[in-house]
């Protein structure tokens, strides 16, 4: 996401200074790009989360972008703002096992019968999905979040597209 408000930051590290304080084990990859005014709590995290973090920033390519998607097991996401979520869809797409709010787009983005395990509503919805994520991830069924999101590969969508048009 990008790194500014409307992504929530608040929240999402507000949830991590509390796994780091209970002892849970993780680490994170902050992926973003950066404005001019960035929320202070960025700071505060990168001081408070330390050796958690093993990235802190924007990837200068998509080839690096898209490592650091494969490479990751679970997406938190905390944004009060989306139109559709593309970095959310593409992460679901590299098999990232994605903790979504229950607004906006996201709902659209997981099978009916999964949203109850995917979806949250409060922020502390959140951090128990979140920590049984980090300590049981291992325990729980493989997640196939790509297959989830197919209907938006491009492969997929081109004849729609081209339908459509014929029709204008």
């Amino acid at each position: 996401h990008r790194w500014e408000y409307d992504k929530n930051p608040d929240l999402f590290f507000r949830t991590l200074f509390r796994m780091a304080d209970e002892g849970i084990p993780f680490e994170i990859a902050m992926l973003g790009e950066r404005y001019a005014r960035i929320p202070p709590i960025f700071k505060n995290a990168r001081e408070r989360l330390g050796k958690r973090i093993i990235h802190f920033g924007f990837a200068p390519d998509f080839s690096e972008y898209a490592t650091w998607l494969w490479r990751a097991d679970i997406l938190p996401v905390c944004a009060i703002h989306d139109f559709f979520g593309a970095s959310v869809v593409q992460a679901m797409y590299c098999n990232c096992r994605p903790l979504l709010p229950n607004r906006l787009a996201y709902p659209e983005h997981v099978p009916a019968e999964l949203q109850k395990q995917t979806l949250y509503d409060s922020e502390e919805q959140f951090f128990t999905a979140l920590k049984n994520l980090l300590l049981h991830r291992d325990e729980l069924e493989p997640a196939t979040p790509q297959n989830w999101v197919r209907q938006y590969d491009w492969s997929r969508l081109i004849g729609q597209y081209d339908d459509l048009m014929e029709t204008i």
